[in-house]
């Protein structure tokens, strides 16, 4: 089954509703995503009402913590922002999810680095459609981390969908606790959307 585990709504700075979430991604051919708005749940809460046998909805946010940004999955409650990560991990598993160290090495936003090592965290994301700049190569991360290491789109709208996505089974939550994960990047797609995305931020430099 073929998932997109991280992507913005309108509800925080996403471009589209949950709904035109949805109908693009089944538009697409994927058999589930998570909406993970920064520090709101509602759209992924919203997003769940379009749940089907043929395609699910992961509840989850991103949690904005002290030293960076945790997507928090299979969650239905709002955890609180600015609080340090490690109450964000042990808040998500009370709740029964997975937390998961956002673009940790991001030069650009905010990721906990070195903490992926150190921290509970149930899995690195460490392939993000939206990381122009890292401080460290995945392949390099990946030779000492004892977590899986996972992907997303990071999407903030419906075109960049799937331009990195999982691989997962019936039970996608455990699936990624468990490190049977697939990454499939899409290259074509990427390069086009981390293009669009680099001039953007050239021309926010510039003004």
């Amino acid at each position: 089954m073929k998932f997109d585990i991280h992507i913005h709504s309108r509800f925080s700075d996403g471009r589209n509703t949950p709904r035109e979430i949805v109908r693009y991604a089944k538009k697409i051919g994927l058999d589930g995503i998570a909406i993970t708005d920064h520090d709101e749940i509602e759209g992924s809460l919203r997003a769940m009402k379009y749940n089907s046998d043929n395609f699910t909805v992961i509840p989850g946010i991103e949690v904005s913590a002290i030293e960076g940004h945790i997507l928090c999955l299979g969650i239905t409650e709002k955890i609180e922002s600015k609080i340090p990560a490690r109450e964000v991990i042990e808040r998500t598993h009370e709740l029964g999810g997975i937390a998961i160290a956002a673009h940790p090495y991001d030069l650009i936003r905010r990721g906990v680095g070195d903490l992926i090592f150190s921290l509970n965290f149930d899995a690195a994301e460490l392939y993000n459609g939206r990381t122009l700049i890292t401080r460290n190569r995945p392949s390099d991360v990946m030779r000492n981390l004892n977590i899986p290491v996972v992907g997303g789109s990071d999407a903030h709208s419906i075109e960049e969908i799937a331009t990195i996505t999982m691989i997962l089974d019936n039970d996608p939550l455990e699936s990624i606790r468990r490190g049977d994960v697939e990454i499939v990047i899409n290259d074509k797609k990427l390069n086009l959307i981390k293009s669009y995305i680099l001039r953007r931020f050239k021309n926010f430099l510039e003004l």
